[in-house]
């Protein structure tokens, strides 16, 4: 078989990978059961791929703040980051947070590291994505941090007044959709393992493939 017919068949598979992939809108139930991460799916064969650390999340929602508690296997704790309000997840182990309202391009990215390092940003659209200068202000929320034999376990709340704060009500009447990624940096992996709930296919800040966020 000719190079070129095997490339077109692989680019065909892929595409179809992609797009079954995205009319899957799965589901973070507040109150529900863990979410388990996945591996971001680069290719096919990644799909639905355990990371080699594992990773979950579950969701509770009260009158006053969205809580997020991750359990993650973390054999080495790598973060060099320094400062808040930063890309934390280039300077090692962390977790990011997209929360996006379905009716609104508006989106909130969250981010924290093991030691207690957070950034919180607002931007207008996925395509319109803007960071302000490292050390800026940033609505607050708390993350406890715990970790011991092997586990890293972040519980994080994040206040709700940050989204009414922009029309919104953030309750079971409107639509929320959440990504959540892990930056899982290893001296013993060749590059950073990336994994996330739901199971991001390339760009993880891509809403199609944002899990919807259950409110009851």
């Amino acid at each position: 078989m000719k190079k070129s017919t095997v490339l077109t068949i692989l680019l065909a598979g892929t595409a179809v990978f992609a797009a079954d992939n995205r009319l899957i809108r799965h589901t973070l139930e507040a109150g529900g059961q863990a979410g388990e991460f996945r591996i971001t799916a680069g290719k096919p064969e990644h799909f639905n791929r355990k990371p080699s650390e594992q990773s979950s999340v579950k969701a509770t929602v009260d009158k006053d703040n969205l809580h997020l508690c991750l359990t993650m296997t973390d054999g080495d704790i790598i973060s060099e980051a320094v400062s808040d309000q930063s890309s934390l997840h280039r300077f090692g182990d962390a977790v990011q947070i997209f929360i996006k309202s379905q009716k609104e391009t508006y989106l909130w990215e969250f981010i924290f590291s093991p030691k207690n390092l957070k950034s919180c940003f607002f931007h207008l659209g996925p395509g319109a994505m803007f960071y302000p200068e490292v050390g800026s202000k940033f609505p607050e929320y708390t993350v406890k941090n715990s970790i011991k034999d092997g586990i890293w376990r972040a519980d994080v709340s994040i206040p709700l007044s940050i989204f009414r704060a922009k029309g919104f009500k953030f309750d079971k009447d409107e639509k929320w959709t959440i990504m959540i990624v892990r930056h899982n940096y290893s001296r013993k992996h060749a590059q950073r393992e990336t994994s996330s709930y739901p199971q991001a296919v390339g760009n993880t800040a891509d809403p199609d493939y944002f899990a919807e966020l259950i409110i009851k």
